[in-house]
């Protein structure tokens, strides 16, 4: 397979996958949001902002409880200027058009409640509570919620139509190569349009869940050229918090380099970014790393990604 790698400056719109969100070291949770997500809370909307990330959620009356682990991040808007009132004396703002409540788990601190009580309405601009932000140690709830949130995935905010599998008759998770093509790249497609590359016959039989090449789908080349490709992976089986480029660096052969970016530096340069993130397990993590002690350098910008092109 013969490439050619491009880099590009990749910049979408601002606003978190993340937006607000866990740094690219935190632990993604059970209830990670990947796009803004509307909660309804004792019958007044609030908006869980994309890449907001917690362990575990749940909503009693007018109270949501949120539990979390070190270095998660939970960002939570109110377009009513609801006051933010929680048990860990979080910081929140408020605006002439929103309040705005950010809880950071410090990184070393043990897994931690903190409950949301909102509370009447905003009256002044830059109102902020006491007690200072990302302190960590909230205090647990006194009665253990239930009820399962409300929510209601808002419009992304990055707009733009994109490719969906279901609408070329695929669907995620499905493998494609395109008959007729001098060049049999096999990917695999994920809900939000975007496909990875398998680099090579070893990497591909790493999955063999995914049925094998009799079960690749034949697509056109113009429906396998529908979907963006990404080459961003993190090692899912082992929950490395780290998200990697990769870089093809020659004939089926290829390199591993570490986005060294936070959540928010990384959806603030790419508001798409982490639906191109594609999980890899153990074998394909150390056949690009040679058993993790081989790495290139890390990238400190997603300028600095390549993109994989077929001449």
């Amino acid at each position: 397979m013969k490439r050619t790698l491009l880099s590009v400056t990749i910049c979408l719109g601002l606003v978190l996958l993340l937006a607000g969100a866990p740094a690219a070291l935190a632990v993604v949770g059970n209830a990670y949001f990947p796009q803004n997500t509307t909660l309804t809370l004792d019958g007044s909307s609030y908006t869980i902002v994309q890449s907001s990330n917690a362990d575990q959620i749940s909503t009693s009356g007018d109270t949501l409880t949120l539990l979390m682990s070190a270095g998660q991040e939970f960002v939570l808007k109110s377009s009513d200027r609801r006051v933010m009132t929680n048990s860990g004396n979080y910081s929140y703002s408020c605006s002439s058009s929103e309040s705005s409540l950010t809880v950071n788990i410090p990184v070393g601190s043990s897994q931690t409640t903190v409950t949301v009580t909102p509370k009447g309405d905003c009256t002044t601009s830059n109102v902020s509570s006491s007690g200072g932000g990302g302190g960590g140690g909230g205090g647990a709830a006194s009665t253990t919620p239930t009820a399962t949130p409300s929510i209601t995935p808002a419009t992304s905010p990055t707009g733009g139509i994109r490719a969906t599998p279901k609408a070329h008759g695929l669907k995620e998770g499905d493998t494609v190569s395109a008959q007729g093509s001098n060049d049999p790249d096999i990917y695999i497609v994920n809900e939000h349009g975007f496909k990875r590359l398998f680099l090579n016959p070893i990497i591909f039989n790493f999955y063999g869940h995914l049925g094998g090449f009799n079960k690749v789908s034949k697509i056109t080349a113009t429906t396998r050229d529908a979907f963006m490709v990404s080459g961003l992976f993190r090692n899912c089986e082992n929950n490395d918090k780290k998200v990697y480029g990769v870089e093809v660096t020659g004939e089926d052969t290829g390199t591993l380099h570490h986005v060294n970016l936070s959540g928010d530096q990384a959806v603030a340069q790419d508001g798409e970014f982490f639906k191109k993130v594609f999980c890899i397990n153990n074998n394909e993590f150390n056949w690009y790393t040679s058993n993790g002690t081989k790495f290139g350098s890390a990238y400190s910008a997603l300028s600095q990604l390549p993109v994989y092109k077929r001449k």
